[in-house]
């Protein structure tokens, strides 16, 4: 299984690269992974696991579902780098003071609302132009394959779990998050 996920974590740099291996690997674009398209991607991975019974071992740990597919959550979870204690932490908090009316979700009213004093001081941006970098800054988030511009806390943690795996130091990541939202239009 480890070595599995790192051999794809190798080509990825973001979460949505996992979803476009995802869709690859989903060969007959159902939306769910078979035993035998997972097979498949296995051998071509060239990892030196022949043996059905292992394949079908590792199958086991991604569908935690039990219905003999793996749908992209299930994919995601497996896959995604896991980030510490501190990091998880510092994530979420980075979170909710995003969210400012607290429903669980990160919008463009959020955004908004959380960077006003920015917008409103930088006049020489339309209110078009400020509501389409808010939806491209939006849209990184989205790790679900769909641009809906509401990011829930697993999108979030999504995400920065995949900017973490790339950051050894835990102050250096903080450090990455502080300057990343600190948002400038």
């Amino acid at each position: 299984m480890e070595l599995f996920r790192q051999r794809l974590l190798q080509s990825t740099t973001k979460q949505s690269d996992l979803i476009d291996i995802f869709s690859v690997i989903d060969r007959d674009h159902s939306g769910r992974i078979t035993f035998e398209e997972f097979r498949a991607a296995i051998k071509s991975l060239q990892l030196g696991i022949k043996n059905d019974q292992e394949i079908k071992n590792i199958f086991r740990q991604f569908d935690t579902t039990n219905n003999g597919q793996i749908d992209l959550n299930e994919f995601l979870q497996q896959v995604r780098p896991a980030m510490n204690e501190r990091r998880q932490k510092t994530v979420l908090n980075l979170f909710n003071s995003l969210d400012v009316d607290n429903d669980g979700t990160l919008t463009m009213l959020d955004l908004k609302t959380k960077y006003a004093a920015q917008i409103k001081a930088n006049k020489k941006k339309t209110d078009q132009a400020v509501n389409q970098a808010l939806q491209n800054f939006l849209n990184k988030f989205d790790t679900r394959g769909q641009e809906d511009g509401i990011i829930d806390k697993e999108e979030f943690l999504g995400f920065c779990s995949m900017l973490s795996a790339t950051v050894k130091d835990d102050v250096y990541f903080e450090y990455v998050l502080r300057t990343l939202f600190d948002f400038r239009l």
